[in-house]
């Protein structure tokens, strides 16, 4: 395990990383020169380096996501006004490309409104979606299309959501929805235990898991959920000719670091990490996909040791909060180079923005 996080350490600095033993066929693809028609956003809340190791120790071939990347930077995370960030300001400092305080969503350090990833995009003509394992009006998902002072403001979140920024969104929150306000504003609806997500075949929608408001764990029997959803996404949003940008989250990485609960943190990592491997077979295929992986933030001091002559890994926390380790960025596709080296969270809006060659 040692080796891994040297190694992945050492892929930072040459700023590449090997894609041998791919899960899919790789298609050579000029990362410098091929155009950049969509962008798909992956964010393993609470997820370090030490969290993929975690996972990386409980199966025998490497992690799709070392598997798939082309490039390897470290995000810094620290908000506006703390070292250690919340998942607020860290997934607003994505979305909006600055640096805020902790619980801002889609707002400035001075709580102006600034634009989203999403409502920019969707106002330069691309689609928009969002796939979350919580809620969706939980922090991350929230940053890319609302605007509030307090992360913790649902109701007000959702009043948000009706501005029609975001063409699909999958996760949780039924309750806090208008289910008939979504339809008389063309969305339609599903139920993830009641409907086939596959077979949804329209360019608007948002689909729930169940009637509760947050999905249950992978280990209760959550399923293919979040890779269903991730697809069910990409091939509606993949309608529109002008491409599309879809963020996905991997949310309950980081409940599993809260509660100091390695095996929670594994199989959340390991279902996440599926959902990467299906989505890098179909944007390998498609040849104009970015695709990005990263964390607004590490959760819970994770390490991994062994023990009284134990090779098998173990596990221990510093903390049952957030810290201020930089987090890895994975990045393939075309222009993919962009997110080699380090740098500030903010930064990576900016990145995106210039892979697609659009000025904000």
């Amino acid at each position: 395990m040692r080796f891994l996080l040297v190694s992945l350490l050492l892929a930072c600095v040459s700023g590449k990383l090997s894609a041998q033993n791919s899960p899919v066929e790789i298609i050579k693809v000029d990362s410098t020169t091929t155009k950049v028609k969509n962008v798909i956003l992956m964010i393993g809340d609470g997820t370090g380096l030490a969290q993929w190791s975690a996972a990386q120790s409980r199966v025998k071939d490497p992690l799709h996501v070392y598997r798939l990347s082309e490039y390897l930077g470290l995000s810094k995370t620290s908000s506006a006004s703390h070292f250690i960030t919340d998942s607020g300001a860290g997934a607003t400092a994505i979305s909006i490309g600055e640096k805020t305080y902790n619980t801002a969503i889609g707002l400035r350090k001075d709580s102006s409104i600034a634009f989203t990833l999403s409502e920019l995009l969707h106002v330069k003509g691309k689609s928009t979606g969002l796939v979350a394992t919580c809620g969706l009006t939980h922090a991350t998902p929230a940053s890319f299309f609302a605007h509030q002072l307090n992360r913790y403001m649902d109701k007000e979140i959702v009043e948000d959501f009706y501005g029609g920024f975001i063409d699909v969104a999958i996760g949780g929150g039924f309750p806090l929805f208008d289910t008939a306000r979504l339809h008389k504003l063309g969305y339609a609806t599903y139920l993830y235990k009641n409907d086939n997500f596959d077979s949804i075949d329209t360019t608007d929608f948002v689909g729930f898991y169940d009637t509760s408001n947050h999905p249950v764990k992978y280990s209760q029997g959550r399923g293919n959920f979040l890779k269903d959803a991730t697809m069910a996404a990409i091939r509606n949003l993949n309608k529109n000719e002008n491409g599309f940008f879809l963020m996905v989250e991997g949310s309950q990485i980081d409940w599993g670091g809260h509660d100091n609960d390695p095996e929670y943190v594994i199989s959340e990592a390991l279902d996440f990490d599926s959902t990467i491997a299906a989505v890098g077979k179909w944007a390998k295929s498609n040849g104009e996909t970015l695709v990005i992986v990263t964390a607004d933030h590490e959760t819970g001091g994770l390490s991994l040791y062994e023990e009284n002559g134990n090779k098998e890994a173990q596990f221990a926390f510093s903390t049952e909060h957030h810290t201020g380790i930089p987090v890895p960025v994975f990045a393939f596709g075309p222009m993919s180079y962009l997110f080699k080296g380090v740098y500030e969270n903010s930064e990576i809006h900016g990145k995106i923005l210039k892979a697609l060659n659009i000025k904000p």
